[in-house]
C-alpha cells in the first residue's frame, strides 16, 4: 500500500475495487483492468512461491502419504487456494468436514470481508476526524486484515480476496492438484471464495456509507439531531453537556476571519501543515450559509480533518461551532483547532470569543483573533474611489479590522516592498488595537512569525465593537450566495478538463466585468481520482487564478461552485446555470446534484457580550 497507493489506490482486492466503484465513484470502466491486474498478481505470486517451496511441499506430501490431486491432497493444496473447513484444523480436531457446511463457509467469508470493507472505508474517508493520520492508514488496514484472519482462518482459511484465492488456485490446478484445486473436493471455489467476498465487501462498505458516512454530509448539529435528537432549533445543545472541562484536555483554538476572497483557505492549509510537522494533530472548522464549500472539499482532499458548520454563521450557531469542535477533539484527538468564520461576518469578539472564554475556559484556549485582508480591498476601508464593494459590505470589512487582535495583510508577494511598508504603516495607524503582519500564505512569507505570536498565549478578543446590525444585515444581503455540486460526464475519450475550467472561468469573468458586478468571490473545484483544479476570482476587475492538475482525460469529474456576487440569488443561479451549460455544450452531460442560492438573513447571535471577559 505504501509503495503503490499514490499511483493506483492500492485496492489489491477485487471486492474492494467493486465496493469503491459502487460507493466512492471509482470509474466502472477501470474495473476490468484492476481485476485483471489483481488476478495476474495472484498468479505470479503463486508461481514464485511454487518455485521456491516446491521441494518442501513434495517432501511433506511424501512424509504424510498424500497423493497430489487425490482425495485429501487439499492438505498440501491449501498453501495456495482456500478450503473449508480449514483442512489443517479439521485434521487436527479429527473433524468431519460435513460438520461445517457450505452456508457457514459463505457467511464466514462474507462477514469477514464486510468488516474489512467497513474499516477500509472508515480509515480512507477524509471527512472522518477519528481516522488515523494518512501515513498510518496502511498500518491499520494491515492490522485489520490480521485480526480478521485470526478469527475466520480456522473456518475457511480467510480468503477475503477473490484474487488472492483464485490466482494461486490456478497455479495449483496446473501444478498437479487438478480437480482438488478447481472446483475443490466440496466445490464452492466460486461461491464461497469469489462471490461471497464481493457481496460482503458491498455490504460492509454500504453499512459504513449509510450508518456513518451519511452523517459526514451533515453539519455536526444536524448529525446529532439524526443520531440522538439532542439538538434542534427549539432545543439547543446544553452547555453542561458540552463543557466537560474536568475530563478533557485543553485545546488551542485559532480563529482566522476576513472578508470574502482574502485567502483564508490557503492560510489554513499552510498553518495546518506547519503544525502537523511539529507533531500536532490539527482539526479545521469551516463555515458557510449553505453546505458544499469548495474550501471544505479542498482541505479534505489534502487529507486534513475538517468539519463544516453550514446553514448559518458561527455567531448565530454557536452550539454548532462547539459541536464541531468537540467532534474533532473527541474522535480526532485534535491538539489545535483552526476555525474559518463566514467571510461576511463581523462582531466575532462579542459573539464567539467572549462566550468561549467565559463558558469553555478549561476546554479551549482561545488565540488572538486574526483577520486577513486583501490589499486590493483596502480602498473600501480607506474610502478610496476605486472600491466596487457596496458601502454596507465595506462597513463589514472595516468592522472586521476594528475588532482584530492581529491584522494579516495578505498576498504581499504581489506587492513591492515599498507598498507593503506603506500599507502596514497605514493599517497600524487606522487600527492601533491590532498588530499588523504582512504575509503571503501561497509563498509562505511571514506565516511562521504570525503563527509563533498567535500560539504564545496572548489575550484574545480585546475589543468589543459597536455594530449597527441594520447596516451589517444589509451588507450581507447585498450579495447573492450560491453553492452547487454537479457531476460532469464527457463522451467516449473523456475531456480536457483544464480547458473546460479555463473557458468557464473566462465566461464568468467576462460576464462580471461586462456588467460591473461587485464580487465577493467565485470559486470552483473540478475534481476526480486523477487530480483537481481550483479556480478563484476575488475582484471585479481581477483575473481568475487556476492551480492544480488533472492527469489524462477522465470521463467523469465533480464540479463544486461557490459564488458570492452583488446580485439577486435568482439571477446568480441563472448566470451559473447558463455558463456551465454553454461551456459543457452537447459533449458534456451536466447533472445538478445540489444547487442552493440565497441571501443571508439578519444576523441573530446565540450570545452577545457587552464586555471583554
Amino acid at each position: 500500500i505504501y509503495a503503490v497507493g499514490a499511483v493506483s489506490g492500492a485496492h489489491i482486492n477485487p471486492a474492494m475495487t467493486i465496493a469503491f466503484a459502487a460507493y466512492r465513484g471509482f470509474p466502472a470502466r477501470k474495473i476490468p483492468a484492476y481485476l485483471g491486474s489483481q488476478l495476474l498478481g495472484g498468479v505470479l505470486a503463486g508461481s514464485v512461491l511454487y518455485v521456491l517451496f516446491g521441494a518442501f511441499i513434495s517432501h511433506y506430501e511424501a512424509m504424510e502419504g498424500i497423493v497430489r490431486g487425490g482425495p485429501g491432497s487439499e492438505l498440501s493444496a491449501m498453501v495456495y487456494g482456500e478450503y473449508f473447513p480449514n483442512p489443517g484444523i479439521a485434521r487436527a480436531l479429527k473433524m468431519n468436514p460435513d460438520a461445517f457446511g457450505f452456508v457457514y463457509a459463505m457467511l464466514g467469508e462474507g462477514v469477514g470481508t464486510a468488516f474489512l470493507a467497513f474499516f477500509v472505508f472508515a480509515v480512507t474517508d477524509t471527512r472522518n476526524s477519528g481516522r488515523p493520520g494518512g501515513v498510518m492508514v496502511p498500518v491499520f488496514i494491515g492490522l485489520t486484515v490480521a485480526m480478521i484472519i485470526s478469527i475466520v482462518a480456522p473456518l475457511t482459511q480467510a480468503g477475503l480476496n477473490p484474487a488472492r484465492d483464485f490466482g494461486p488456485r490456478l497455479v495449483a490446478y496446473f501444478a498437479g492438484w487438478g480437480a482438488v484445486a478447481i472446483p475443490g473436493p466440496r466445490g464452492g471455489f466460486f461461491t464461497v471464495y469469489i462471490l461471497s467476498p464481493i457481496l460482503g465487501g458491498l455490504a460492509g462498505a454500504g453499512a459504513y456509507q449509510f450508518l456513518i458516512g451519511r452523517m459526514m454530509n451533515l453539519n455536526p448539529v444536524e448529525a446529532a439531531e439524526v443520531c440522538c435528537n439532542e439538538l434542534s432549533q427549539t432545543k439547543p445543545l446544553s452547555e453542561s453537556k458540552l463543557n466537560k472541562e474536568h475530563t478533557m484536555k485543553t485545546v488551542q483554538m485559532i480563529l482566522v476571519g476576513g472578508f470574502l476572497g482574502a485567502g483564508k483557505t490557503t492560510l489554513l492549509w499552510e498553518t495546518a501543515s506547519r503544525l502537523i510537522r511539529q507533531g500536532k494533530r490539527v482539526g479545521l472548522i469551516t463555515n458557510d450559509q449553505a453546505p458544499e464549500l469548495v474550501d471544505t472539499e479542498l482541505l479534505r482532499r489534502h487529507g486534513l480533518s475538517v468539519s463544516e458548520v453550514a446553514g448559518s454563521c458561527f455567531c448565530c450557531n454557536f452550539n454548532g461551532l462547539i459541536a464541531a469542535a468537540e467532534s474533532l477533539c473527541g474522535a480526532g484527538g485534535a491538539d489545535v483547532l483552526i476555525t474559518e468564520p463566514v467571510g461576511s461576518c463581523t462582531d466575532l469578539s462579542a459573539t464567539i470569543l467572549q462566550p468561549l472564554k467565559d463558558k469553555f475556559a478549561g476546554r479551549f484556549l482561545v488565540s488572538p483573533l486574526s483577520v486577513l485582508v486583501d490589499p486590493a480591498r483596502l480602498d473600501a476601508v480607506f474610502g478610496g474611489a476605486h472600491s466596487t464593494l457596496h458601502p454596507s459590505a465595506a462597513y463589514i470589512l472595516r468592522k472586521q479590522l476594528e475588532e482584530a487582535d492581529m491584522i494579516l495583510l495578505s498576498k504581499v508577494d504581489l506587492l513591492s516592498p515599498e507598498t507593503v511598508a506603506e500599507l502596514k504603516t497605514r493599517l497600524g495607524r487606522e487600527f492601533p488595537q491590532a498588530r499588523v503582519y504582512p504575509i503571503s500564505a501561497s509563498a509562505g512569507t511571514g506565516v511562521d512569525a504570525w503563527l509563533g505570536s498567535v500560539l504564545n498565549g496572548e489575550r484574545a478578543g480585546r475589543t468589543i465593537l459597536d455594530v449597527d446590525y441594520d447596516v451589517y444585515a444589509e451588507g450581507e444581503a447585498v450579495l447573492g450566495w450560491l453553492n452547487g455540486k454537479m457531476d460532469l460526464t464527457a463522451g467516449q475519450g473523456g475531456a480536457d478538463w483544464a480547458d473546460f475550467g479555463r473557458r468557464l472561468a473566462m465566461a464568468f469573468q467576462q460576464e462580471i466585468q461586462g456588467r460591473n458586478m461587485a464580487v465577493g468571490h467565485i470559486k470552483f473545484l473540478i475534481s476526480c481520482e486523477q487530480g483537481q483544479l481550483v479556480c478563484n476570482l476575488t475582484q471585479t476587475d481581477g483575473t481568475f487564478s487556476m492551480r492544480g492538475q488533472i492527469h489524462g482525460r477522465p470521463q467523469r469529474v465533480q464540479l463544486i461552485v461557490n459564488a458570492r456576487i452583488e446580485t439577486t440569488p435568482q439571477e446568480l443561479e441563472q448566470l451559473v446555470r447558463k455558463h456551465i451549460a454553454a461551456i459543457a455544450g452537447k459533449e458534456i452531460a451536466v447533472q445538478f446534484n445540489q444547487l442552493r442560492s440565497l441571501q443571508p438573513g439578519r444576523p441573530n447571535p446565540t450570545h452577545r457580550y457587552s464586555q471583554v471577559v
